[in-house]
């Protein structure tokens, strides 16, 4: 089996020309990903402010399992908390 070069740069570029959708579509997917992100972030914290009070910081937070986990902090004394509902925190730890 032989192939030519000129065979060679035709079928990449028709391969990019199929793909450049897809990488489009992909990027438009992320994006909206990080909005998805970003509104979350927002409820957590507010949250955390309405439960805590306005001096609590959120340093950061994530989801497993139906649970919020959150890292606060507070005039430098740290604590981990759990919700379930973005409502009701729990204090598990102190940092």
């Amino acid at each position: 089996m032989s192939i030519t070069r000129r065979d060679f740069v035709k079928g990449y570029v028709a391969a990019c020309t199929l793909l450049l959708p897809g990488a489009a579509l992909a990027t438009k997917y992320v994006s909206g990903n990080t909005t998805l992100n970003t509104e979350v972030d927002s409820r957590v914290r507010k949250s955390i402010k309405a439960c805590f009070g306005g001096g609590f910081t959120v340093q950061s937070h994530s989801q497993s399992a139906g649970l919020a986990y959150a890292n606060i902090e507070h005039l430098g004394n740290r604590y981990t908390v759990t919700s379930s509902n973005l409502l009701d925190w729990e204090i598990v730890s102190s940092i």
